[in-house]
């Protein structure tokens, strides 16, 4: 893959990620948004219900009181009734028995004035004889009699009410109570404190941690007995402290399958994120390493064929010397092309898990003295020095004698080829009751922090820009790692930059195997 292609793919990938994150939000700010107007709803129409209840409970108390105290029913009129046959100052009504047996015959006699005769059926006759009949006269008396009489009770109804909303205490006992009855109702259960307002001042209340400002400034309001005739202007008002969490719990369940899903979405984009990163190093890194894999092999065998080349020359053939000179370069190269076909073949081994191992008895001291002696030829054709401190008091342990061997050899390659000018490398060993220790430090070029972290993995190899200045596999220390793991043992660096390397490799006396 390109650097474009993937570029492409990595900002597609990111404006997706980034798509999703923004419904998600979008959708969770909605939700707490509506989840929030509802509890306000809830909580005012609770308020509402509590102030309706307080007022009816009040309402009926007072009337309870004014029945108790007399002033349940209303002053008694003044009624006259008018008896058959008496006479009032304007008329006589009387009453005949006719021969019809249906009907009466009514006789009206009016002062001053010739009686008049009348027939009527016997049923409206016997209204007329029960009606009332009053003169015009005591009809004005009567009708002030009631006007001073209502006046009076209107005085006193007034003057009852006045002294009643006036002496009006609310008991906040009830009032909380009411309120959390109503609340609880409209399913809010969540702690609250509350307080009465009169004007700019609060009267009383419930309520421990919320400042008087916040009272003021609450949404949740309600007035009290609005409806008085002379008290006015209380105001209930109401602050919940933990609203937002709350609001944010009872929709628990969604937000956690939301935040859960939305995890999901951004593991899933990194670890494919990484995966294509690492993908794409280990693409370059393999084909850097067939680079080099060519480079080595190309050189040994020019070295070959130019060796070969010479040994036929006629003048060359007849000098024995030389032919036995260029022979040793041929064999010695081979060996050098076997060894880099043993390594790579080793790793892929490794990769299938299908190196055999043959755990006996191996004295790490003798396995040290054998791999320098392969290589400290190198290391002195470069005018270095290799010294050893085997301080190991017991150097036997449980081991493939052939992979350790050849793991002391890379660890001292390394340390060779990363010495600029004449290398010096000390090996030392070290034991305590579980293991030894196999510490290889070199005062070459180091390394940085974030090549530490990288060194020991395949193919890896630092580099100035795009320019190789040691060459390799990259496989060298990734095989002592495998190989260390294989005997249950750990393997580590320390290095800085200009002033060496130190590797240390523990294997345990008792090993199990891990290959």
């Amino acid at each position: 893959m390109n650097k474009r292609k993937f570029t492409g793919l990595i900002l597609l990938m990111a404006v997706s990620i980034m798509v999703i994150i923004w419904v998600q939000a979008t959708w969770i700010i909605n939700s707490v948004k509506a989840q929030s107007e509802q509890f306000d709803f809830f909580v005012i129409n609770s308020l509402r219900n509590t102030v309706r209840s307080m007022e009816t409970n009040r309402r009926m108390n007072f009337l309870n009181e004014m029945f108790i105290r007399g002033y349940s029913a209303l002053p008694q009129a003044i009624k006259r009734t008018a008896e058959p046959g008496v006479a009032s100052e304007s008329f006589t009504i009387q009453s005949k028995t006719s021969s019809d047996a249906d009907s009466v015959e009514i006789i009206v006699s009016e002062n001053n004035n010739p009686p008049v005769r009348m027939k009527v059926p016997r049923e409206q006759a016997q209204t007329m004889q029960n009606s009332i009949v009053v003169g015009s006269d005591e009809y004005m008396r009567w009708a002030q009699q009631q006007a001073v009489e209502f006046q009076s009770m209107s005085n006193q109804l007034v003057s009852e009410m006045f002294v009643w909303e006036r002496n009006m205490t609310v008991n906040k006992e009830e009032l909380l109570h009411t309120l959390e009855g109503e609340l609880a109702a409209s399913g809010i259960v969540t702690p609250f404190e509350f307080v009465l307002i009169r004007g700019d001042s609060i009267i009383d209340g419930v309520y421990s941690k919320v400042k008087p400002k916040d009272f003021r400034e609450s949404p949740y309001k309600v007035n009290l007995f609005a409806e008085g005739l002379l008290r006015k202007g209380e105001t209930v008002s109401v602050v919940f402290p933990r609203k937002t969490n709350y609001v944010l719990g009872s929709m628990g369940l969604m937000l956690g399958g939301s935040g859960l899903f939305l995890v999901i979405i951004l593991s899933t984009f990194a670890l494919s994120l990484w995966f294509i990163i690492r993908q794409k190093k280990t693409s370059e890194m393999q084909a850097d390493f067939i680079n080099n894999m060519t480079h080595e092999f190309k050189t040994p065998l020019a070295t070959i064929s130019l060796a070969a080349d010479t040994i036929a020359n006629s003048r060359v053939i007849a000098d024995e010397n030389k032919v036995r000179h260029f022979i040793s370069m041929i064999k010695k190269e081979n060996s050098r092309m076997n060894r880099q076909v043993e390594t790579i073949l080793q790793i892929a081994t490794l990769d299938k898990h299908e190196m055999d191992f043959v755990f006996d008895e191996t004295d790490i001291h003798d396995i040290v003295i054998q791999a320098i002696e392969t290589i400290e030829i190198q290391v002195n054709d470069k005018g270095g020095v290799i010294n050893r401190h085997l301080d190991a008091k017991d150097s036997i342990i449980s081991g493939d004698s052939e992979h350790l061997r050849n793991l002391v050899h890379n660890l001292l390659d390394n340390a060779n080829k990363y010495s600029e000018g004449a290398p010096e490398i000390t090996v030392t060993t070290r034991s305590n009751e579980s293991g030894i220790f196999l510490i290889v430090a070199d005062k070459g070029i180091g390394m940085s922090k974030a090549v530490q972290h990288r060194v020991f993995e395949r193919f890896y190899r630092e580099t100035t820009g795009n320019i190789h200045n040691v060459k390799g596999f990259g496989l060298g220390l990734n095989y002592v790692k495998a190989i260390t793991d294989a005997h249950g043992g750990t393997v580590s660096v320390e290095s800085e930059q200009g002033k060496g390397s130190i590797f240390t490799v523990f294997l345990p006396y008792k090993t199990e195997s891990r290959a």
